[in-house]
């Protein structure tokens, strides 16, 4: 079925603007003038190109305005200064950091979640086995588990969102998350109890990326380790190795998940894993040689796809666990190549109209092409 370029260009204006309404009630609420900010309004990617198959593939890639990211930081500010003076009252002293897309810059909407991170800072874990640890560094043993400090933080946390919120939608049913959403919120907020862990890494290099943050799983009582600052790292050190070509195409799979008919599974971090595997020389490309990318992450996906043993050894950039964890997670990679393989065709013919009968001729017609 051919791809409605046109529909699809109003969806993604949408998704990274908004709605006029929307646009109204952004700048009625945090006091911005409207000029810049309203649904209509075009960014540069628009300008460069009368093609609305290649616009729609150069804004797939674009950062999301910084002025709508502030905001949700501002978001989960909020929500932190109320959970910081709450816990506080509670005898909880904590931390607070920021994970996900959000910071790692590869969201594709205006009005993206944010996950905020609540560490209980009463107590530290840590590998008993490490240097650290023999020094006597980390104290006593708790007099509890760390399950249990961490039910009580997450049981404090939900009492004083609920008081301090009660027109809005507060959700306590996830088992790693309290969604906050509705009312006053310009932004769902996802608050997550955790706690640091000191694994024997982190206690040798002392930097923050290899900080091990376990999370409270509720329904399971138990907590799960994860490393979102060692992905951040990894992620921003690749992009910054290929010139922003990861995260551009990072983007642009996400946006053709979220635009295509067809039942993508792998998660926003499955697909910038998958990206982080692809070679950083042809990530490498300049500005003005954006389209380039499409026939990279094309030829990228496809060898994925036509090596499954291979694909299925892929870990994520912190090492944690494999990205194809699942038999449909593959399937839905073959997906996600098929939407790239019919945008970079769509585009190719449009240069050159000798792609039709010579498919080869894909890659070149993307790569010769130079858009300022």
């Amino acid at each position: 079925m051919a791809i409605d370029y046109s529909k699809r260009l109003v969806q993604m204006r949408e998704r990274r603007q908004g709605t006029a309404e929307s646009t109204r009630k952004f700048t009625e609420h945090y006091a911005y003038s409207s000029e810049g900010f309203t649904g209509s309004t075009k960014e540069a990617y628009e300008n460069r190109s009368r093609s609305e198959s290649t616009k729609y593939a150069l804004g797939a890639m674009q950062a999301v305005d910084p002025e709508y990211t502030k905001v949700s930081i501002a978001e989960g500010d909020r929500v932190k200064q109320k959970l910081s003076n709450g816990l506080y009252k509670s005898g909880i002293s904590t931390e607070f950091e920021y994970q996900g897309s959000v910071p790692l810059d590869i969201h594709i909407k205006r009005h993206s979640d944010i996950d905020l991170l609540v560490l209980d800072s009463r107590f530290v874990t840590c590998d008993h086995a490490a240097a650290l640890t023999a020094g006597n560094q980390y104290g006593k043993l708790l007099p509890k588990s760390a399950a249990q400090y961490l039910i009580e933080l997450r049981r404090n946390c939900e009492r004083i969102l609920i008081e301090a919120y009660p027109a809005a939608n507060v959700n306590t049913s996830g088992a790693k998350s309290i969604n906050l959403s509705g009312d006053s919120f310009q932004r769902k907020v996802d608050v997550v109890p955790s706690h640091w862990h000191d694994s024997a890494t982190y206690q040798r290099t002392r930097q923050k990326h290899d900080r091990v943050v376990q999370i409270l799983d509720k329904i399971e009582q138990k907590t799960i380790p994860n490393l979102p600052f060692l992905h951040i790292k990894k992620v921003n050190d690749k992009d910054k190795a290929t010139l922003g070509g990861t995260k551009k195409v990072i983007r642009f799979l996400k946006t053709l998940k979220a635009d295509c008919d067809q039942d993508i599974t792998l998660s926003s971090y499955d697909i910038a894993s998958l990206v982080w595997h692809f070679n950083d020389r042809g990530l490498a490309q300049p500005t003005s040689r954006e389209l380039a990318l499409i026939a990279v992450a094309r030829a990228e996906l496809n060898a994925m796809c036509r090596d499954y043993s291979g694909t299925c050894k892929l870990t994520t950039p912190d090492g944690s666990r494999k990205i194809i964890d699942k038999p449909e997670k593959f399937t839905s990679l073959q997906k996600l190549s098929a939407e790239v393989d019919a945008i970079a065709s769509d585009i190719a013919r449009e240069l050159d109209p000798m792609v039709q009968w010579f498919p080869d001729r894909i890659r070149p017609a993307l790569e010769a092409v130079s858009i300022r």
